[in-house]
Order: structure tokens, then sequence, then C-alpha cells
């Protein structure tokens, strides 16, 4: 896994607006199991905005309207007004962190992360925001220790082990990496991606039988995957026509 590719799939997965409508996930190639543990996270959030005072909620609104129009610059000022008014929210905070990140603002997207998991240490995606963020910018050992803290919290979450293996392969320490990958594979959910993430890698490493089994297993649990489906066809191809 090329962890350059896997910050932009996080960051197109986590596009969950302040609003928090219901999402459509119609994009093929995402794993289904990272589509509905945001989901679930999405309704989460529907759930907690709904507890916001009539004033902020109205805001938030505003929020919507202006991410509708393709107006960033408008939601992000709404949106700090909201937390100016609203200033012990982590969800406010974590928003205006992920705008910032968008716009490439990358210190002040980490400032605004480090508030959220002040408040809400206990929520799994600030951790992931954060880390990504950290990685665009290659910090990727400050990016190791958020994620490490993220799976102390969640010691049998996938997707935490998942974004650790990624890391730890851009650190060229693959034998770590697979460490990585068997804790993600016996975790939960279960994933394509982390099958596919680890026969890229095992590829890498000149473990071709051992890839091809994993890109099959990635298959079974969704049979629809299309990187899984593509990479298996290429080696499977490679592997014939070398023998």
């Amino acid at each position: 896994m090329m962890i350059k590719k896997f910050y932009i799939a996080v960051f197109l997965l986590l596009t969950i607006q302040m609003f928090c409508q219901e999402e459509k996930y119609a994009i093929s190639d995402f794993d289904g199991a990272y589509l509905n543990e945001m989901k679930i996270e999405n309704s989460e959030l529907s759930s907690r905005i709904k507890t916001f005072p009539q004033n902020i909620q109205d805001l938030n609104k505003q929020v919507s309207q202006a991410i509708r129009d393709n107006d960033d610059s408008k939601a992000l000022q709404i949106a700090h007004e909201m937390d100016k008014l609203y200033p012990n929210n982590a969800d406010i905070k974590n928003f205006i962190g992920k705008r910032a990140a968008k716009a490439l603002d990358y210190k002040t997207a980490l400032k605004y992360f480090d508030e959220a998991i002040k408040i809400n240490p206990k929520n799994k995606w600030f951790y992931i925001n954060k880390a990504s963020v950290q990685g665009e910018e290659n910090q990727l050992q400050e990016a190791l220790k958020t994620i490490e803290k993220l799976n102390n919290l969640y010691p049998n979450w996938s997707i935490g082990h998942n974004f650790k293996a990624g890391l730890l392969h851009s650190l060229k320490k693959d034998d770590q990496a697979l460490k990585a990958y068997d804790l993600a594979i016996n975790a939960t959910p279960k994933s394509a991606q982390i099958f596919t993430n680890r026969a890229d890698l095992l590829l890498k490493l000149h473990l071709e039988s051992d890839a091809i089994s994993d890109y099959k297993k990635a298959l079974q649990i969704q049979p629809d995957y299309s990187p899984a489906k593509e990479k298996l066809n290429a080696v499977s191809k490679t592997v014939v026509s070398e023998n």
C-alpha cells in the first residue's frame, strides 16, 4: 500500500459534513467495512448535532447550505462563528480541522484536531484525521504516535492497525508492518482493503503466492472490490507468463 494513496482515501471517506445528513456512498472502489464504519459515525454525529443549542443548529444549517453551494470559505467562516459561540464542542473543531486540511492549511488543521481530541479523546476518527494530516506533512513518526494512541484505546479496531501498518511500510519497517497487518486482519471489522493492502506489501517483498492468497481473501469478504480484482488479475498473469 502506498501510504499517500491511503491518506487520500481516508480524506475521501471523511467527507462527513457538519449537517450530517445521510451520505450516498456510490464509489465502488471503497471498502465496505470502512464505509459502514463511517455511516455509523455519521449517524452518531447526527444525533450529537441534535443536542446543540438551537442557535448553533441554525448556523449549522447555514454551513450545510454553503457546502451545497460549494462555498468553502463561507462554510469555514460560519464554522468559526459556531466555534466562538460553542467553544467546547469537539465536532465543530473537527469540522474546522477537516476544512483546513482540505485547503492544505495543515498547521491549522492539526491545531483543531488536537483541540477536538482534548475535548473528546474517545472519538476514533479524530485520531485518523490528525494522523492523516501528519502523514501528508511527512511527519510519519508523529503520525505513528497518534495512531498508537488510537490503537491503545481501541485494540480490536482493524482500521487503526491498518493505518499503522501503512505508516510502518512508509518508514521502511516492513517486518513490523506485516505484524500490524496480522493484528488488523484478526480484528474487526473484516475488511477487503486490509487484505489487499497486505497483499500489495507481500508482492513488493516478492511473495507472489502469498499475495495472491490475500487478494482472494479480500474478494471473499467483498466480491466486487475492484482494487483486489484488478491486482489479482495482474499478478496472476505475471506468474503464468513467468512459468
